[in-house]
């Protein structure tokens, strides 16, 4: 029988009343969600499941996961969720001003979803959703105010943390997604130093994380913050989101210094990172020299900007600096050394892809268009198509230019919801379901294939909310969120209850990999098929390979 299809079997036994009592219960959870017998999947197994499986277990088997599981997770950011902005001593951060004034299509953070009120229901539905790892944010305006403590602030943290380790949920902690306080800029050197004891702080205030990133998305916050100006704090300029790259890139390596100097030896089990993000950036035309040229040069302005200084040689790319000539900023000596490797892996946070054309003058010469077709479907997000193949592209790519030891994908998804307030529609968001089947069909291949280490997974978002200066018209959850009702009622979408079924799935899989042991689960059915069968009855018609798919729109 396919694997993740429906098992059933009927014998005739003389039993006694406990082990009759047992097999009432396996029936009437086999009847509900139905069973599948988790097997080692065959090498020819091409299904998601399958496929995640085999990369996970090559994983194990090769020792790239060490002791530990794969990560299976889904994220939040503070600002984003959190909303009690001037609750709990909390001082406000440029993103509260930014919103106030209306830049972020007239919405705020100041409530959000509730998230600070609401997180112990929140946690309970991870858990359902049997997600191993959460990855939130601390707002730093929450835990202190200029360099004093917050001590209320503080313990919101520690309740979180403690929370979701009694659920068996597994934090992954950044320390800044954005909500810098009001009394910093990235432009000025001297935020450096109180980052570092910001960082400190929250080192020693939450012992039992294993799992820290410093700062999420620099090339988001310097490029759109200090750069283009859509982002807080709202700059337009030439040069300072360099300045603000610089001092993100040493601020980082100051946290990273403070948890070296005071804390690895006694937790030598805990990792520290940092996220970057970038989008693929392909050559138009392959057999074109130019191209192929100007897409490496693009991958070093977004991805190597950071990346080579963490996890190459502790500088700028070459062509990064012949770039911006005479305003590249420069490292001292022993700057370089204190950033060289300064994170224990490689976060990455993606989503789409790009077409770079050399003929065309910089700064236009970036398109979504290859002999008139688009590089992948539109979503509710302008800049993010869904492009499957640039994600294996992006693992190898960074395999090969820098083999960290791991890379862990701390996000990955897509967005819905700029046309349709529908409820229904949001919530059986199929098309998000394939969203999630390709890529992680392209992560897994990575794996399989070519030896990319990726040992987690973390899918963006748990929740619909505040998606910055679109406001709430975009959702990446994979639970629905009412906004016009003042409770703000959670519901798990389809997306979410996929995810539901392919963790223990692929999880009792690979035991039985691992063991050569066969096991019964219990399943809502992962199989790529089931889901199909699904779409296609909802509302897909024959589109489940990439149609219309009004979901997305």
């Amino acid at each position: 029988l396919p694997l993740g299809r429906p098992v059933f079997v009927f014998f005739y036994i003389r039993l006694d009343k406990m082990t009759l009592s047992a097999l009432r219960v396996i029936a009437v959870s086999c009847l509900l969600l139905g069973c599948a017998l988790a097997q080692c999947p065959s090498g020819d197994d091409s299904s998601v499941q399958g496929l995640l499986t085999q990369a996970i277990s090559k994983a194990k088997a090769d020792g790239v996961l060490g002791d530990k599981d794969f990560i299976w997770g889904t994220a939040t950011a503070a600002y984003q969720v959190e909303g009690a902005w001037n609750e709990g001593g909390r001082v406000p951060s440029l993103w509260d001003n930014f919103a106030h004034e209306g830049k972020a299509s007239n919405d705020t953070g100041d409530v959000a979803v509730d998230f600070y009120h609401k997180y112990p229901e929140d946690i309970q539905m991870m858990k359902q959703l049997n997600f191993t790892h959460f990855r939130y944010s601390i707002s730093w305006p929450r835990v202190m105010n200029g360099l004093q403590r917050n001590e209320e602030g503080i313990q919101f943290y520690k309740d979180l943390t403690a929370e979701l380790l009694k659920n068996n949920i597994e934090p992954v902690v950044t320390l800044f997604h954005w909500d810098l306080p009001d009394i910093y800029d990235w432009r000025n050197e001297s935020l450096v130093e109180p980052f570092g004891q910001y960082a400190d702080i929250m080192f020693e205030a939450l012992p039992d994380v294993k799992y820290w990133l410093t700062l999420n998305e620099p090339w988001v916050f310097c490029k759109l913050g200090y750069q283009w100006g859509v982002y807080a704090p709202g700059v337009v300029s030439e040069t300072d989101f360099l300045t603000c790259g610089h001092n993100a890139l040493k601020a980082h390596a100051k946290a990273y210094s403070v948890w070296k100097t005071k804390y690895q030896a006694s937790r030598p089990d805990t990792k520290v990172g940092i996220t970057l993000n970038a989008d693929w950036r392909a050559a138009l035309d392959p057999t074109n020299p130019d191209d192929v040229a100007l897409s490496s040069k693009e991958m070093d302005l977004v991805l190597g900007w950071f990346a080579e200084p963490v996890y190459g040689s502790g500088d700028y790319p070459q062509s990064l600096k012949e770039h911006f000539a005479a305003d590249a900023p420069v490292f001292t000596e022993e700057e370089k050394a204190s950033i060289k490797g300064s994170s224990d892996f490689f976060g990455l946070n993606f989503y789409t892809a790009i077409y770079v054309d050399s003929t065309k003058p910089y700064g236009q010469h970036e398109t979504v268009h290859r002999n008139g077709e688009l590089i992948g479907e539109e979503t509710a997000s302008e800049w993010l198509h869904i492009v499957p193949w640039g994600f294996s592209t992006m693992l190898k790519y960074i395999k090969n230019v820098w083999n960290p030891p791991s890379i862990i994908v701390t996000e990955n998804g897509v967005s819905d919801g700029r046309a349709s307030t529908d409820k229904e529609t949001l919530v059986n968001d199929y098309g998000r379901v394939k969203f999630y089947q390709d890529y992680l069909t392209e992560m897994a291949k990575a794996m399989i294939e070519d030896d990319v280490p990726v040992t987690g997974y973390i899918a963006w978002s748990l929740l619909d909310n505040f998606e910055w200066s679109q406001g709430y018209a975009e959702r990446f959850g994979l639970t629905h969120v009412d906004f016009d009702d003042p409770a703000l009622p959670r519901t798990v979408k389809k997306s979410g209850e996929y995810f539901g079924s392919l963790i223990p799935n692929v999880t009792a899989q690979v035991e039985a990999c691992s063991t050569g042991n066969d096991s019964t689960v219990a399943t809502q059915g992962g199989d790529q098929q089931q889901w199909q069968d699904d779409w296609q009855q909802q509302d897909g018609g024959d589109n489940w390979e990439g149609g219309d798919q009004q979901w997305l729109r």
